[in-house]
């Protein structure tokens, strides 16, 4: 991570290949993968001056695998979008590659910080 850190939270990111390690879940999981597109991983959405990136937390670390850790320069973020979520919102980043989604409280005002970096670095409209 580069850049000096504008915003940090814990959030929950939607990794699209996780896989759970606890063999009781891996049922109720893959079902709910399958519907969902991913798994939520629990841990921490960081915003610096350069990039959006998000980090699982240890728990989250060890119980699963796949693609955990994301980081996006934010040169290359396309949109952001804030989309409704049962307890907390999420914020869809996309880049011409992906959408990260990220839930996490007060997503509005972190979706808006997410805007003001990538326009501050001249990044894609």
């Amino acid at each position: 991570m580069t850049g000096q850190v504008l915003m940090s939270k814990i959030a929950n990111a939607l990794v699209e290949d996780a896989e759970s390690h606890i063999s009781s879940l891996v049922p109720v999981l893959s079902a709910f993968r399958a519907v969902s597109g991913g798994l939520w991983v629990g841990g921490r959405v960081t915003l610096t001056s350069e990039s959006v990136s998000f980090a699982p937390n240890t728990i989250n670390r060890i119980a699963q695998s796949g693609t955990l850790d994301v980081s996006i320069p934010l040169r290359q973020v396309t949109d952001v979008t804030v989309l409704p979520g049962l307890f907390t919102n999420i914020v869809a980043i996309s880049t011409p590659d992906r959408v990260l989604k990220v839930r996490c409280y007060w997503a509005r005002r972190f979706a808006d910080a997410v805007i003001a970096a990538r326009d501050a670095v001249g990044g894609a409209p």
